[in-house]
């Protein structure tokens, strides 16, 4: 199997092509570096949920959260947020914990996919974050 070699740049604007394209290459790896490092887990957006947990319940790998929300937030007014072990809970420094370890009178925000509606309203949840 043969090898492709390329010849020395050949004059300075052919150099300086070649280093641009490197040096491009190299702020662009930085800045999806520390566009990465910046990101938060929980993805795109703010939570759909704030406010505070006034019960926890543990049964197997769900954590149920009854919820109690802050201003705002009166549309997920006693719902119950079913945390199963697969999704990811951070505390307040983005650190991941368990769902289990979050107690009641904790200040969260919850991030949701799709809700039923009713009342309450019973949503998917697809993060958390333990703020107080």
């Amino acid at each position: 199997m043969a090898t492709e070699r390329r010849a020395a740049p050949t004059s300075r604007g052919e150099a300086r092509r070649h280093g641009g394209a490197t040096a491009r290459a190299a702020v662009l790896l930085l800045a999806v570096c520390a566009t990465l490092a910046a990101c938060k887990p929980v993805g795109i957006g703010d939570p759909e949920a704030v406010g505070t947990v006034a019960a926890v319940s543990v049964s197997g790998d769900v954590t149920s959260l009854s919820f109690v929300p802050d201003a705002g937030y009166e549309y997920f007014s006693g719902t119950i947020f079913q945390v199963p072990s697969t999704v990811d809970v951070w505390d307040r420094g983005w650190n991941g914990m368990a769902a289990s370890d979050i107690p009641a009178g904790a200040r969260i925000e919850v991030w949701t996919d799709q809700c039923a509606e009713s009342f309450p309203v019973r949503c998917g949840v697809t993060g958390v974050r333990v703020t107080g």
